[in-house]
C-alpha cells in the first residue's frame, strides 16, 4: 500500500516487504557501478576524440546536472506514485535508456572514431540524465516497502551496499580498465539491465486504492522551506564528505596510500558498511533528525581533530570514522525520506542526492582533483559547513513542532 501518514501511523509495526527493499538496493548498486565505469572512460574518452578543453566542464556536470534533474525526477515520481503502474514505469524507462547509451557508446567504439567523435559528448550527458533521473524515485521505492519507524533498517541495507561497492572502487575501475571500453560499456549495460530486473522482481501486485482517502493535503504548508533546508544541509554534509573522503587524504597520502586500492577513503567506507547494522539500529532509536545532529557534531570533532594533528590519519582511527559516516549517510537518508512527509519522498531524497552533488562539483571547482591544499583553507570549510549542517537540523526540528502536518521534518 503506497505510504500516507495516516496509513504509517496505523501499521508502524508492519513486516518489512524485503524483497521490494532488496529490488531497490540492487537498482541503486547497478546505478553506482554504472558510474563507476562512467568515470572511469570519461576522461579516456574525451582527451582521445578530440574533447580535451571538456574534462573540466564533464568533471562538473554530474553535481549541476544533478540539483536539477533528481528533485525534479523526484518530485514527478511522486506524483505518478498513486497511479496505476506508480513509479515503476518512469524508473524502466530511464534505466532503460541509460542501459541502451552504454550499449550504443560500445557499439559506436566498435565501429571506430569517425561513428563516436561528433555523438560523444551528447551521450555522456544524456546517460547522466538518464541515470540521476532513476536515482530518488527508486529510493522514494522505500516508502513500500517500509513503514517509518522501519525505514532505519532498510537504509542500513543500503549504507552497506553502497560502502562496499565504494570501498573497492579502485579495484573496479582498475579492471574496467583492464577489459577495455567497448566490452566495459556492454557489461555495464548488462549490469543496468539486471538492477532493473531485481526492482521488478521485488514489487509486489498495484495496489486497489492507490491513495488512502484520509491523506492529507499532496501540497502542506511548510512543504518548501523544509525543502530548501534539506538542500541546504545535504549540501553542507556533503561538504564534509568531501572533506573526510577526498581533501584530508590529500594532506597526508603517504600515511595509507594504497589500502583497498583506494586509500584512506576506501578504509573508511569500508567501515561505513560494516558498521551500517549498528548504526541503523542507532538511527532507529534516537529518531532520524537528532540522530543527523550527532553524527555531523562527531564527523566535524573527528575531522577537526584530523586538521589540528600534523602527521594525518592514524589508521586506529579509520573504523570510528568510518561508524560516523555510517550514522550519518544513514541519518541523512531516513530524514531525506520523511522530511517532506512521505507523500514526497522522492522530492525529499532527489534534494539530498542533488545537494550532495553539488558539494562535489564544488570541492572540484575549489580545490582541484590534486595537488597541495591550504589547511586553513579545509579549516574554514569544516566550521561553515559543520555550523551550516547543525542549523539546518534545528531549523528543520523547528519547522516540524510548529508545523500543521507532522510528517514536515519528521523526527
Amino acid at each position: 500500500m503506497p505510504f500516507s501518514p495516516e496509513v504509517s501511523a496505523g501499521q508502524a509495526d508492519r513486516a518489512i516487504q524485503w524483497r521490494l527493499v532488496w529490488g531497490v538496493v540492487g537498482l541503486q548498486a547497478s546505478l553506482q557501478l554504472g558510474w563507476i565505469v562512467y568515470s572511469a572512460y570519461q576522461p579516456i574518452l574525451l582527451q582521445r576524440f578530440g574533447f580535451a578543453s571538456l574534462l573540466l566542464p564533464f568533471a562538473l556536470l554530474p553535481g549541476l546536472i544533478g540539483l536539477l534533474i533528481e528533485p525534479i525526477s523526484g518530485a514527478l515520481s511522486d506524483s505518478w506514485a498513486t497511479g496505476a503502474h506508480g513509479r515503476l514505469l518512469p524508473i524502466t524507462v530511464v534505466v532503460s535508456v541509460a542501459g541502451l547509451i552504454f550499449l550504443a557508446t560500445a557499439g559506436l567504439l566498435h565501429r571506430g572514431p569517425a561513428w563516436i567523435g561528433v555523438a560523444l559528448p551528447g551521450l555522456m550527458v544524456a546517460w547522466m540524465v538518464a541515470v540521476q533521473a532513476a536515482s530518488s524515485p527508486s529510493l522514494g521505492e522505500l516508502n513500500e516497502a517500509v513503514s517509518l519507524r522501519s525505514l532505519p533498517q532498510a537504509l542500513a541495507l543500503l549504507t552497506l551496499t553502497q560502502g562496499l561497492i565504494g570501498a573497492f572502487s579502485g579495484s573496479l575501475t582498475h579492471a574496467a580498465l583492464g577489459l577495455g571500453p567497448a566490452f566495459t560499456f556492454l557489461l555495464g549495460g548488462v549490469v543496468l539491465a539486471l538492477g532493473l530486473a531485481v526492482l521488478r522482481g521485488g514489487q509486489g501486485p498495484p495496489p486497489l486504492q492507490p491513495m488512502d482517502v484520509t491523506a492529507p493535503d499532496p501540497f502542506p504548508r511548510g512543504l518548501l522551506p523544509a525543502g530548501a533546508l534539506l538542500l541546504v544541509v545535504a549540501l553542507a554534509v556533503g561538504g564534509q564528505f568531501q572533506l573526510l573522503l577526498n581533501l584530508l587524504p590529500r594532506l597526508h597520502p603517504e600515511v595509507t596510500a594504497g589500502l583497498l586500492g583506494g586509500g584512506e577513503g576506501s578504509v573508511v567506507l569500508l567501515c561505513s558498511a560494516l558498521g551500517a547494522p549498528i548504526t541503523g539500529r542507532a538511527v532507529g532509536r534516537w529518531g532520524r533528525l537528532p540522530a543527523l545532529a550527532k553524527g555531523i557534531t562527531l564527523l566535524a570533532l573527528a575531522l577537526a581533530a584530523n586538521l589540528a594533528h600534523p602527521s594525518g590519519f592514524e589508521p586506529v582511527l579509520l573504523p570510528l570514522l568510518g561508524l560516523i559516516h555510517s550514522l550519518v549517510v544513514t541519518s541523512l537518508m531516513a530524514t531525506s525520506l520523511a522530511a517532506l512527509t512521505p507523500r514526497w519522498s522522492g522530492l525529499g531524497a532527489g534534494l539530498v542526492l542533488g545537494g550532495s552533488g553539488l558539494a562535489g562539483s564544488l570541492s572540484l571547482l575549489r580545490f582541484g582533483s590534486s595537488g597541495p591544499l591550504p589547511p586553513a583553507s579545509l579549516l574554514a570549510l569544516l566550521a561553515t559547513t559543520s555550523v551550516v549542517a547543525l542549523g539546518g537540523c534545528l531549523l528543520l526540528e523547528r519547522l516540524r513542532r510548529h508545523s500543521p502536518c507532522a510528517g514536515i521534518g519528521g523526527a
